[in-house]
């Protein structure tokens, strides 16, 4: 499978198609779910023939895969934003690596809608059920480790490798994603669980030999 777009867009019009039928992707999955998601489906929501998608998109796996990279960098820039927010790092509420990073966890599920749940919980089940769909390196992921570990050595005096970074930042995206798959009225506590599970593991992770 072809995991880039078929047409390069070169022009404003083309990438204000593609954005629609994305826009109109999002729609469907969020109305039908995954299972009955189709190009199909898609081209009618979008209003755009079946052509039009096929020019951009030569599959559904490649809107799915789109979609869920973009998702990644979503989560990836709200890291790097928080990291590196300067009024962030000069709130005392926090005193530990534990609560530091505990809190933007906490804060990035706190800015889901109930349409992030639901499209994270939909395009995971998609890449659970198309294993040819491989894992996307978002665009931001480097960038995001790279705040990371400059926020563990800078302000707490740690050293951590890109494995050990780049574990933190998978987990707290798939503990998020925990959250988005709990039903809605059960949500707010398992968003507590989840941080205090996240401040836990590092607590515990940042006292291993392997961070001296």
């Amino acid at each position: 499978m072809n995991n880039s777009l078929r047409t390069k867009p070169q022009q404003e019009r083309a990438i204000a198609t593609i954005n629609s039928i994305l826009k109109a992707s999002k729609r469907v999955l969020l109305s039908e779910g995954y299972e009955k998601f189709t190009t199909n489906r898609v081209a009618a929501e979008s209003g755009f023939n079946i052509g039009t998608v096929y020019r951009y998109f030569p599959d559904k796996e490649n809107i799915i895969l789109k979609l869920y990279t973009e998702r990644l960098d979503e989560a990836y820039v709200f890291f790097i934003n928080h990291l590196t927010d300067k009024s962030i790092w000069d709130n005392r509420t926090w005193n530990t690596i534990e609560e530091f990073f505990g809190s933007i966890l906490a804060r990035f599920i706190a800015n889901h809608t109930v349409d992030d749940h639901y499209l994270a919980v939909e395009l995971t089940k998609a890449t659970v059920l198309n294993q040819h769909i491989q894992h996307p390196s978002g665009t931001y992921e480097k960038r995001a480790r790279e705040a990371i570990r400059k926020t563990i050595q800078k302000r707490f005096k740690l050293k951590a490798d890109n494995q050990q970074i780049q574990f933190l930042l998978s987990l707290g995206i798939h503990l998020a994603l925990m959250v988005s798959m709990q039903p809605e009225k059960k949500r707010h506590y398992t968003a507590e669980q989840v941080a205090t599970t996240f401040s836990a593991t590092i607590r515990t992770y940042f006292k291993s030999p392997l961070t001296s």
